[in-house]
């Protein structure tokens, strides 16, 4: 076996960190510019280990089939105007911290929702090198790959009196009587964000029930998107035919958070 091939099967060996368990709370920061200007955030390390954490803010709109593209340099980001201390913390098991952040708005700041992500990045506690194998092969490397935890929550700001609209439109078979896919359209300034339920209603004893058969929680369309589908699987197989009742309920936190219903029969 050639020095060259050793040293790329060295490379394919990875210790992944699994023991690594940070609890972030809250999971989504909402902010205005009126009486709502800071957050806190509360960390605890639930791992065995001592654990290292880079703070910092990323900037990234959403995608309608899925996931995240980081952009630079948009108007419609939070990051330009925050303040936010500690940015790098080590915290020992079970110990916990804060992280206090802020915003400083100038003035005129356009009415709209801004949006950026906080992220907490796990680091390694010490510098990771390859070092030579030890062995009669002095050019063989032995390397080690760590993956590390990465949490990213979403920090939102909202400037102005913003409207929104939310309903739903498609409600697709996905897979025969499985899954259902459920297209939501989005319209005006604000993002909307909630929990898709899927019922059917059930007779017993004369009584109208409502049995939950799905459901996807925090259902999220930011203002970069005006409709997006979310596969919704069924918790049992429905016979063809059945009615199914599909509600979307907007979080609270948002302003006139709507409720919508559709019928759909399957």
């Amino acid at each position: 076996m050639n020095k060259y091939l050793i040293g790329c099967i060295a490379a394919l060996f990875c210790s992944f960190n699994l023991d690594a368990n940070l609890l972030v709370t809250p999971t989504r920061a909402e902010l205005d510019d009126t009486s709502q200007r800071s957050s806190v955030f509360s960390l605890v390390n639930k791992g065995s280990s001592t654990a290292r954490y880079n703070i910092y803010f990323e900037d990234k709109v959403q995608l309608a089939e899925g996931g995240y593209r980081s952009i630079v340099d948009d108007k419609a980001v939070l990051s330009q105007y925050v303040r936010y201390s500690p940015r790098r913390v080590t915290l020992e098991p079970e110990q916990g911290t804060r992280v206090r952040m802020a915003v400083r708005l100038p003035k005129n700041t356009p009415v709209a929702e801004y949006r950026s992500y906080i992220v907490f990045h796990q680091i390694p506690l010490t510098p990771v090198i390859a070092s030579k194998a030890s062995n009669d092969n002095a050019d063989t490397f032995s390397l080690s790959v760590t993956a590390y935890m990465r949490i990213s929550i979403p920090v939102i700001l909202r400037v102005g009196e913003l409207n929104g609209e939310v309903m739903i439109d498609e409600v697709t078979d996905e897979k025969a009587q499985t899954s259902l896919n459920v297209t939501l359209i989005r319209q005006g300034q604000r993002s909307t964000y909630g929990d898709i339920e899927l019922f059917v209603e059930n007779i017993t004893e004369g009584l109208v029930h409502l049995e939950s058969v799905g459901s996807v929680k925090n259902a999220a369309i930011y203002t970069e998107l005006s409709k997006r589908s979310f596969l919704v699987t069924l918790s049992r197989e429905l016979k063809e035919g059945t009615e199914v009742i599909v509600r979307y309920t907007e979080s609270k936190t948002l302003k006139d958070a709507q409720i919508v219903e559709k019928r759909i029969v399957i």
